[in-house]
């Protein structure tokens, strides 16, 4: 009613941002505390599936999105958290890609194993902030305080999507290169 006004615009930006960290925030307490409904899961399907939107993300940030993903993998999981364990996954490689024109999506099996990974050209993370980039509000960056509407949670619920479902995350940095790989047990026939 009473037209513009920055202060209200301001606490209408302000409202959108809490109720963006109390989603994120629900989402971590969820995947930490329910045991999700299982099921046979076509993985190598649900993860093309997710990339296919990520294509155009990589795209508008001047980068190609490379999928490599074998056929026929299948596990014992959540098809929901599944999704987003992926979708956290190239999210995070596509912001943090630097000097790259690629992102790497690979999907393979290995010894019983489903592994996961996520490459991008990037800054080295130090090895002591390794095991801390998985903890709840980790930011590598102090500088970035939120404001680009994230807040240091999707490592935090990709880590415990993983766990849930008997797996492994870890990231690895090597060439210039950084690496987010999940290992999932395959399902048994």
């Amino acid at each position: 009613e009473i037209g513009e006004n920055r202060w209200l615009d301001n606490i209408l930006y302000e409202n959108e941002r809490m109720g963006k960290l109390v989603g994120q925030l629900l989402e971590l307490a969820r995947t930490e505390s329910v045991t999700p409904q299982m099921e046979r899961v076509d993985f190598s399907r649900l993860v093309q599936g997710e990339a296919l939107p990520f294509e155009s993300v990589a795209f508008e940030n001047g980068l190609q999105l490379i999928c490599e993903t074998q056929d026929g993998i299948t596990v014992e999981g959540n098809s929901t958290q599944l999704k987003q364990l992926v979708s956290i996954l190239l999210d995070n490689g596509i912001r943090h890609s630097t000097d790259g024109n690629a992102v790497n999506l690979r999907l393979t099996k290995e010894h019983g194993y489903a592994v996961l990974s996520v490459i991008n050209k990037g800054n080295e993370i130090p090895e002591e902030h390794r095991k801390q980039i998985f903890e709840r509000f980790y930011r590598d960056d102090e500088a970035r305080n939120g404001e680009d509407k994230h807040y240091g949670l999707g490592l935090a619920i990709a880590k415990s999507i993983t766990e849930a479902h008997k797996g492994h995350i870890e990231v690895l940095c090597y060439n210039s290169l950084v690496e987010f790989k999940v290992t999932l047990p395959l399902s048994k026939n």
